[in-house]
């Protein structure tokens, strides 16, 4: 794994996902879901961005795996009731928008894309399920009870991934 030495685009791409997944993060906190126009424009933002910053074609296999993978991926979890619809959503768009590791890169792209995309999932739905256990037996509804605000367990795990680079360089000087 390789730090990448030009540090604007990626950060573009960082910044970017974050602002989306704070954005849904909001809603799935305060409403429980996010409407499909949210989740549609944090999409096109996402795909201008990486088209825009050149990404998309320079790691076309990167977002290729990525994508096929957590798409598979989300529809098994939507289809178990582990995810709801707009967490899939959510998944897709931050696979457009930042599909692998933004400050380095492995070797092997689709390796990349699948390892990503999985500890991403697997984070929130460690979380989740964390959550779930802790608030079960609250004094809310059980509607309520049922509901898990995931988006937000996400961006955790998103943010658990891109540290990734940062921690193997620590590990390799020590």
């Amino acid at each position: 794994m390789q730090l990448d030495p030009l540090l604007v685009t990626p950060t573009i791409s960082f910044v970017i996902a974050m602002i989306l997944l704070l954005v849904f993060s909001f809603f799935d906190i305060k409403e429980r879901k996010v409407s499909n126009g949210v989740l549609l424009a944090g999409g096109l933002v996402g795909c201008a961005v990486s088209i825009l910053t050149g990404q998309l074609f320079s790691y076309i296999v990167l977002y290729i795996s990525a994508l096929a993978f957590v798409l598979a991926l989300s529809y098994l979890l939507y289809r178990l009731g582990a995810l709801g619809g707009a967490d899939v959503k959510a998944l897709l768009v931050l696979t457009i928008t930042s599909p692998g590791l933004v400050y380095g890169h492995w070797e092997n792209q689709i390796y990349e894309g699948v390892m990503i995309g999985a500890i991403e999932v697997l984070v929130m739905i460690l979380l989740g399920h964390s959550y779930w256990l802790i608030h079960r037996h609250s004094s809310r509804t059980i509607s309520e009870k049922r509901t898990v605000p995931l988006l937000p367990l996400l961006l955790g795990g998103y943010m658990v991934v891109q540290m990734i680079p940062f921690i193997s360089q620590i590990l390799l000087v020590s």
